[in-house]
């Protein structure tokens, strides 16, 4: 049963319901900041629990298996930081890498109008994800030299008013291009 200076005892497994409710009500009595930490825990581990198996559902087995982490969200997450990011040679070289890409960057040949906007909208986000700053106006220099000759009129009018395109940010500046494109077909 319990006193007021002792908890009911659990002798019995089979007794765990009733005694559940009475150690309860004993502790919610006895001193409630103690009890409220014991149910914030309760809330912590099912949140932890839900988002475990967000994990294990959002990330591919053969991976999920490969990260070295000590079975917590928190260590779960860093990891896939810590695996994305690299250690700082690697990152180094893929800066090094994605910015030689960059300077390189030109249509190749068979490759359609969307398919070069696309393989060049991934390395801008991918510079962009490594920190690689660069100008806005780099970038839109950047993808008008890629393009065709048969664009060179449209990339000319565009600039022949210095005000405007200077204005230009990446986004707009491919909506233009695709607005063209369309109208090319």
């Amino acid at each position: 049963m319990g006193t007021a200076n002792k908890p009911p005892k659990l002798l019995r497994r089979e007794d765990y319901p009733l005694w559940a409710d009475k150690f309860e009500t004993y502790v919610q009595a006895l001193n409630y900041e103690t009890w409220t930490a014991v149910e914030e825990e309760k809330v912590l581990f099912l949140k932890e629990k839900k988002m475990l198996n967000l994990f294990q559902q959002a990330i591919k087995s053969e991976i999920f298996q490969l990260l070295q982490h000590n079975g917590s969200c928190y260590s779960i997450w860093h990891t896939l930081v810590n695996k994305d990011r690299g250690n700082p040679d690697m990152r180094k070289s893929k800066i090094a890498l994605l910015k030689k890409e960059f300077d390189i960057f030109t249509q190749v040949k068979g490759e359609s109008f969307a398919q070069l906007i696309e393989r060049y909208c991934y390395l801008v986000n991918e510079m962009k994800r490594l920190k690689i700053d660069k100008p806005v106006y780099e970038y839109i220099d950047k993808l008008a030299d890629a393009l065709p000759e048969e664009w060179g009129t449209f990339i000319m009018i565009q600039q022949s008013n210095p005000i405007t395109y200077a204005r230009l940010n990446l986004a707009s500046f491919i909506e233009k291009l695709e607005a063209h494109d369309l109208e090319l077909r």
